[in-house]
């Protein structure tokens, strides 16, 4: 089987390697699709790596058929999210645990179906925000997860959903995906846009899907009194410690709330948001902007992340 590798910053290989053997506890899993993350970002920089790394990593995103399984949770045929794994996904099998996959659709495109896992992170970060209707929302990013941040505040009824993002390309996706206004911070003033937009009254939440110092620590000026500071970026874009030096008197001052949130529950989350999606809540698609053949995972990765603006890429999937 085929699967790639990453062996220095900004290079994968792709080599010809042994199929895995299912076993009594880890069913067979032939790849479909593979999500490329923000993610997957310091690794393909040479942050906090070494390398070669191992077969398939960073890969983490990813649904695929049943070839085999010893149990009876699933047959062969079945497509399933995959979620406890025993490789990188950028390869064309993996091992898998039943207990830990949830069964998809077979009728639905499967990179409409993957997107259940990263939305599931985000409905997973909303169980500790309470009621948002009516809310002033900030979302500072507009790659894949403020795409879906944007969708999930429209479906728990934010007052506005305003996104921020220096690409216009992605600005123009967000009004399609949820967002209400649209602000590219470096043609304005943006705390004064944020005012105008709210009557002078701020954000209440503002949600950082960067995973940077500095916006990070903009997020916090841009919030009201008594908000609510969602970071969801995971910080290790400059650095694998992902240390910060944050203004931390302006948040202490404003008594403002910080939530962290990263890791999903796949039966609670992951079901949630498939449910969402077949059920139509919110359309994933306008955020799907490139499918490329997963041996061109170098181009994928490229287009993702060194040169986003040039295709308008938001999230790039790989196709197996």
């Amino acid at each position: 089987m085929k699967a790639a590798r990453l062996v220095a910053p900004k290079r994968w290989e792709i080599a010809e390697v042994e199929r895995p053997e299912p076993t009594r506890d880890m069913m067979l899993v032939r790849l479909e699709r593979a999500g490329i993350c923000g993610t997957d970002k310091p690794a393909f920089y040479g942050i906090g790596a070494s390398y070669p790394m191992g077969l398939g990593q960073t890969g983490h995103e990813g649904l695929g058929i049943v070839e085999a399984c010893a149990s009876d949770a699933y047959s062969a045929g079945d497509r399933v999210l995959l979620w406890g794994f025993d490789r990188g996904l950028f390869q064309e099998y993996v091992l898998a645990d039943p207990a830990g996959c949830v069964k998809l659709p077979m009728d639905l495109e499967p990179e409409v179906a993957l997107m259940s896992q990263l939305l599931g992170t985000v409905i997973h970060c909303f169980y500790k925000l309470g009621n948002v209707i009516n809310r002033n929302a900030l979302v500072m990013g507009q790659g894949a997860v403020g795409q879906l941040f944007n969708a999930t505040l429209r479906n728990l009824g934010a007052r506005y959903i305003i996104g921020v993002d220096p690409l216009p390309h992605r600005l123009a996706v967000s009004p399609e995906m949820g967002a209400t206004h649209t602000i590219n911070p470096e043609t304005c003033d943006l705390s004064e846009a944020i005012s105008e937009i709210t009557g002078g009254e701020m954000v209440d939440l503002a949600v950082e899907a960067v995973g940077r110092e500095s916006t990070f620590n903009l997020c916090g000026d841009l919030l009201r009194q008594n908000g609510t500071l969602v970071y969801f970026g995971v910080p290790n874009k400059e650095n694998a410690e992902g240390r910060m030096t944050l203004a931390f008197m302006e948040m202490f001052r404003k008594e403002l709330q910080i939530v962290t949130s990263v890791g999903p529950n796949p039966d609670l989350d992951y079901t949630a948001a498939l449910d969402w999606i077949t059920q139509g809540r919110l359309d994933v698609r306008p955020m799907l902007t490139h499918l490329l053949p997963f041996d061109k995972i170098q181009d994928a990765f490229d287009l993702a992340f060194e040169h986003p603006e040039r295709e308008g890429a938001v999230k790039v999937v790989l196709a197996f």
